[in-house]
């Protein structure tokens, strides 16, 4: 498993390369329908770059925005980079202890954070996103995912993540990102062990969100979507 804190210092630099990885993120912003006087919640927050481009791009709207991250490291970053911002603040926690109150936020963010979650912590998951989220609240959770959900040492399942890992790599490779690469090879065994890393399918995902409570949820490829990163969206029912 990664050691958050100390990959903090490399983490923007690193994934910045990866041209999905900017693009990942525009996408999830395009769930935003009204962002003027929004509660936003970023679960899994980082060093602030989901956070970051929702100020950004809308930036004459008022919008409070609470980061959420384990790692000490993570935070430290994403405190420094909205110093002296009094409507972001950061917090530590994660997707099975959100440290808020019931029906918060009006969206909730989550990028490339929720495969950490081992198998039979989904569901548990599931319940405490919908808790946070106000009436008609939106879910946009956006990650890798594989096509086979199923034993670790099934060889279907295997070759689906190596094509897909191997595949990214070879992507950031072909656009310059050759940190990005060598990230993806190296945690490729994780991938297929479920060590830290737990992929699993989209529609896997869209059946824990239903099962919490959620309606409308989506799933939406982003391309090039031969690498398995999708957009899953999910809305809380209104009272």
């Amino acid at each position: 498993m990664a050691d958050w804190d100390s990959f903090s210092e490399d983490y923007d630099r690193v994934f910045i390369e990866n041209p999905q990885y900017i693009d990942t993120i525009e996408r999830m912003l395009e769930a935003v329908e009204d962002a003027d006087g929004i509660h936003a919640l970023d679960l899994g927050c980082g060093t602030g770059t989901v956070t970051e481009r929702l100020l950004e791009r809308f930036g004459g709207c008022r919008i409070d925005v609470v980061g959420v991250d384990p790692s000490a490291g993570m935070r430290d970053k994403y405190r420094a980079r909205f110093a002296g911002r009094q409507a972001v603040e950061v917090r530590e926690g994660d997707a099975l202890g959100i440290p808020a109150v019931d029906n918060g936020f009006d969206y909730l963010f989550s990028n490339l954070a929720l495969h950490h979650l081992p198998p039979e912590q989904r569901s548990q998951c599931g319940s405490e996103l919908l808790r946070v989220l106000a009436p008609g609240g939106v879910l946009v959770y956006a990650d890798m995912f594989c096509d086979v959900d199923s034993d670790p040492h099934d060889p279907v399942r295997v070759k689906d993540i190596v094509d897909k890992m191997v595949g990214v790599a070879l992507y950031c490779l072909d656009h310059g990102a050759f940190e990005m690469m060598q990230v993806m090879l190296a945690t490729l065994p994780a991938d297929i062990s479920n060590e830290g890393e737990y992929l699993t399918t989209g529609d896997v995902w869209k059946g824990v969100l239903e099962e919490a409570g959620f309606e409308d949820v989506e799933v939406r490829p982003v391309p090039p979507e031969q690498f398995g990163v999708k957009i899953i969206l999910a809305r809380k029912p209104a009272e």
